[in-house]
């Protein structure tokens, strides 16, 4: 079933056992998030789910109407959150035939404290976490594919430098501080190498180079601003942001070298561009009329389209490839790109941007 109007239907049923209105309650708001799922209480909706909590585990079970046999049933354990969070992503998956995210965390920057920190939290909000104190300016975090590691740039030393921050040991350690800018680092597919902008050669160029620190390979050769590369699944290709034509914009290079090609996305403006994980969209910012939009751009088609219309910027995928995570005005959203419905993903912190979403 592949979800593209209306909601689907989910009766949601009491659960029974230690802590289950509070395991109820993170399952009920993560189906609601989706921006697929209606969840109610009862009646003659197709989807019918329930669950038992125990100490430490959850057995939660679906019901497709619609279909014969035995209802789906699976339990999981862990901490309550946990558990809950997969329960939900099993029960979107199933209901929607979408791929949920509620186990999905963000790395995001705020200025709570009056500095731009380091955060991460869960996906609705809750467990955030700041992982920086150093009263300076922290950008761009991205995460590692296998969710261990986040890359992000940092200016604690004065001048723009790559760091990556261990989150099981929280340590970190710096990796790239050549002379002059070090930013905006993105993981291969592989977790093996770093693409960057590195301005060590003169102006501000594409490399790559081995994520525990090494010698960089220059990509890009020209004399333009080349900024923000993101890998394509397949880990062939980086898209990055250039102002080589003039204006600013999205060109697509070989994670070989040689020859970039430009996307036209038909507006004058185009940024921050992040490659979905199913390799088949590009998520990026455009300027219109001075406001910056959230956009997408269909490899397939060569076409791109608006989502937002209210503002957005720093789009990052979910690990469906349908849903996106986007700052405005300070706080953090959730936008649907083909319904393009959104909902906020508060987190009690202020002055928030540039948020990651983990895979």
């Amino acid at each position: 079933m592949e979800v593209t109007g209306g909601k689907v239907g989910v009766a949601l049923l009491p659960f029974t056992g230690p802590e289950s209105a509070k395991a109820h309650a993170i399952v009920s708001a993560d189906l609601a998030r989706t921006l697929l799922i209606q969840v109610a209480s009862g009646g003659p909706e197709r989807f019918e789910a329930t669950a038992t909590v125990g100490s430490g585990s959850l057995t939660g079970r679906l019901v497709d109407r619609l279909q014969k046999g035995a209802p789906m049933e699976r339990t999981f354990a862990g901490d309550l959150r946990t558990i809950a969070h997969q329960f939900a992503d099993m029960i979107t998956q199933q209901a929607t035939g979408v791929s949920g995210f509620a186990t999905s965390r963000i790395a995001f920057i705020s200025q709570d404290t009056g500095f731009k920190e380091l955060y991460i939290m869960d996906i609705d909000g809750a467990n955030v976490q700041r992982l920086t104190a150093d009263r300076s300016i922290s950008a761009h975090p991205r995460w590692s594919r296998d969710g261990a590691l986040l890359a992000y740039t940092s200016y604690r030393s004065g001048y723009p430098d790559v760091f990556i921050v261990k989150l099981g040991k929280r340590t970190r350690s710096r990796v790239a501080f050549f002379p002059g800018i070090n930013s905006g680092a993105a993981f291969s597919p592989d977790d093996l190498t770093l693409a960057l902008t590195l301005s060590k050669d003169g102006n501000p160029e594409i490399y790559l180079m081995p994520v525990e620190g090494g010698i960089p390979r220059r990509l890009t050769h020209n004399r333009a601003t080349n900024t923000s590369p993101s890998w394509s699944p397949d880990g062939k290709e980086i898209v990055y942001t250039s102002d080589e034509r003039g204006s600013v914009q999205l060109f697509v290079i070989s994670a070989q070298g040689g020859t970039a090609r430009r996307l036209l996305t038909g507006n004058a403006y185009s940024s921050e561009p992040d490659w979905s994980p199913d390799g088949k969209r590009i998520a990026y910012v455009a300027r219109i009329a001075g406001e910056f939009q959230v956009g997408v751009y269909e490899l397939s088609s060569a076409t791109a389209t608006l989502l937002s219309s209210g503002g957005g910027e720093d789009p990052s995928w979910t690990r469906n490839s349908r849903h996106l995570v986007f700052a405005h005005s300070g706080s953090l959203y959730l936008m649907d790109s083909v319904t393009k419905q959104i909902v906020a993903l508060p987190n009690g912190l202020s002055r928030c941007s540039e948020p990651s979403a983990s895979p």
